[in-house]
């Protein structure tokens, strides 16, 4: 479910990591896999999101309509029927984590499991009209953001998670930390070295850096100004003024932070 908006934020990143280290009967190998699917920056494919789902849909038939009411439910029994080695033991083991887990991501199971929609023939009913306003709102929006909606809405929603509270205290080294901690996290994200060429991690996409820069400005100003410097001022010089050689030598490194 933490792909399900398309986007990773670091708290979700950080509580799975958490999780998956606390865990001690799951295999190293396994714990790799898991990882894997925990880079912001290389999100699941489309086609592997539906053949999951599927996979989902597909154990509706084992599940009694309480279970289909729960995630952690669901992915036990998903675990169950397609488990080469596991044994019932282990998977009563990932019962209390997985729904804590659940808990401390925020997600509402009954919610969830019910956009699942386990039959296909479910209907729609119940669906609210969307009132005037709402659709001036989201026609303004549509204006203003263009085609850089995606990219904004994905900004939008790492600056909502948890890990951006705004700094509260008066210590101006807590603060500097918090700050380079809030960049590193835009970096894994990809933020940082947007504009960069692809061989430092970057999409060559000079326009979605400063949308970035624009919509970061929305949050936390001394934020901007560190993103700026790093990723801007220090990246873009040595990628305009610099050589092949300067490129190569530092550009990952800057965009990675």
């Amino acid at each position: 479910m933490v792909w399900a908006d398309a986007v990773l934020t670091p708290s979700e990143i950080l509580k799975i990591r958490d999780l998956v280290d606390q865990q001690g009967w799951i295999t190293g190998e396994d714990k790799k896999f898991i990882m894997s699917y925990l880079d912001p920056q290389n999100p699941p494919k489309p086609s592997s999101l539906k053949r999951w789902l599927e996979e989902i849909r597909k154990v509706s038939g084992n599940l009694t309509k309480d279970m289909k009411k729960s995630l952690v439910d669901i992915g036990i029994e998903l675990a169950r029927l397609n488990a080469r080695n596991q044994n019932d033991e282990s998977l009563d083991l990932a019962r209390a984590p997985l729904t804590d887990l659940e808990e401390a991501l925020g997600i509402l199971s009954r919610e969830a499991a019910y956009h699942l929609r386990f039959h296909q023939q479910d209907s729609m009913a119940g669906t609210e009209e969307t009132g005037n306003s709402e659709l001036l709102a989201s026609e303004v929006r549509e204006l203003l953001e263009g085609d850089n909606k995606d990219l904004i809405r994905k900004v939008k929603i790492i600056l909502s998670d948890p890990e951006f509270a705004y700094y509260q205290g008066e210590s101006k080294r807590e603060y500097r930390e918090q700050v380079l901690k809030w960049c590193q996290y835009l970096a894994e994200q990809g933020f940082g070295s947007l504009a960069y060429p692809k061989f430092a991690g970057g999409q060559e996409d000079m326009k979605g850096y400063f949308t970035v820069m624009e919509t970061l400005s929305y949050h936390d100003l001394s934020m901007v100004i560190k993103f700026g410097v790093q990723f801007g001022l220090w990246g873009m010089s040595v990628y305009f003024l610099g050589t092949e050689k300067h490129h190569q030598k530092y550009l990952k490194d800057i965009g990675s932070l």
